[in-house]
């Protein structure tokens, strides 16, 4: 009962630091910084500029990728009533639109936190599915029929925590010719998928700007001070008011994670420790002729055959019965 205790109480923190988070990372100030490192639009820019061009406020997991709900939805006000029967719904992270600098057009960014990246397909095919997700859903919601030039670019960024090696690649749409010269306009680039993969030490070469601020937000080796001064001396970012509280907050469930997983991991070892000193003395018993095999696997509630694996797999030798 208390292992299950302990896990409901990580699996409940562990869902606040991911709901803290978001909470954070989708404010504007770090939506700024991660956007002059990203985005072509706005590369070289200063991100106090670009902070203005982000429309309302981000809307965070509630916008769903699934199909099956209607193209008409709003980024503003956006429901989620149309669910396909017997589908589960999967939202994005962080969704906002921004314009760019030239006032002429928007740009629908995503944004997807991972803790570690998935095993079970490669990150940059969920990427470009989210990215053309975004795309479809813009009719009749951003373009109508007939009016295809008025798609919005799309970007969907991917931060995958917990790697061996800081690095980020984009997947973007280009174009070869193989007859003549055909056009290339800047709006045809609508999908682009960014993957931020983030080391679980800090990147200590400051040109790699935009992993030493995702370092300092996420990192555990940092305290909260340490991520505060960082945060404002590197990328002038004031941490006060609910940003402040929040970073306090992801610090504090963090540290509270790992000593959860620290005392599971050593309560873990002492029952393994205990079950390996029966299970030695049980063997040594067999083999002193104190139990038979029989009696053996009934102490230990294994079968016969699986018994004598085991023995013979902690190096005994079964006795031969007479």
């Amino acid at each position: 009962m208390a292992d299950e205790k302990a896990i409901i109480d990580e699996t409940q923190a562990e869902a606040q630091y991911d709901a803290d988070a978001k909470m954070l990372l989708a404010q504007k100030p770090f939506l700024a910084n991660i956007l002059v490192r990203t985005v072509k639009d706005f590369m070289g820019m200063n991100p106090h500029e670009v902070e203005k061009f982000i429309e309302g406020e981000p809307y965070i997991s509630s916008m769903p990728v699934d199909p099956g709900f209607t193209n008409a939805l709003q980024i503003n006000g956006m429901n989620s009533e149309s669910k396909v029967r017997k589908e589960g719904v999967t939202y994005f992270d962080i969704v906002f639109y921004v314009r760019t600098a030239d006032g002429v057009s928007k740009i629908i960014i995503n944004i997807e936190a991972q803790k570690s990246e998935p095993t079970k397909y490669d990150v940059e095919m969920r990427g470009l599915y989210y990215a053309i997700r975004e795309v479809s859903s813009q009719l009749e919601r951003e373009f109508t029929a007939q009016k295809y030039n008025d798609i919005k670019k799309v970007y969907s960024i991917w931060i995958c925590m917990n790697e061996p090696d800081n690095t980020m690649e984009k997947i973007y749409l280009t174009k070869k010719d193989f007859i003549g010269k055909s056009r290339w306009k800047d709006m045809y680039e609508i999908i682009n998928v960014v993957i931020i993969r983030l080391a679980e030490t800090l990147d200590l070469q400051k040109e790699h700007e935009l992993h030493r601020l995702l370092g300092a937000l996420f990192l555990p080796e940092l305290d909260v001070s340490e991520k505060s001064n960082m945060l404002e001396q590197e990328f002038d970012i004031q941490m006060e008011g609910n940003r402040k509280e929040l970073l306090e907050a992801m610090c504090n469930l963090g540290q509270g994670i790992k000593e959860q997983g620290v005392a599971q991991g050593v309560a873990q070892g002492v029952a393994q420790g205990i079950e390996q000193g029966r299970k030695k003395e049980v063997f040594d018993s067999v083999r002193d002729g104190d139990y038979s095999v029989a009696r053996g696997a009934e102490k230990l509630n294994l079968s016969v055959a699986e018994f004598e694996k085991q023995m013979n797999e902690a190096g005994y030798q079964i006795p031969e019965t007479v």
